[in-house]
């Protein structure tokens, strides 16, 4: 009977998602069953980790750009 399409507001999907992820991280390293220093080492290490990983997925999307780019 309506002909108005209702829009899938996906922008607050995505807010909401990313605020309800953070919380939850932030409240699973406050109940962690491990010391502060454990805590801080383990933190460490996943962050250099991430890090790594983040840099090698960047080296590898500038070695596609600039095959393109040779054509």
């Amino acid at each position: 009977m309506f002909s108005r399409k209702q829009k899938f507001p996906i922008g607050k999907v995505a807010a909401g998602f990313l605020t309800g992820a953070l919380s939850g991280a932030v409240l699973a390293l406050l109940y962690a069953p491990l010391t502060g220093k454990k805590m801080q080492k383990k933190v460490a290490n996943a962050a250099g980790d991430l890090m790594d990983s983040l840099e090698d997925k960047v080296d590898d999307v500038q070695a596609k750009v600039r095959k393109l780019a040779r054509g």
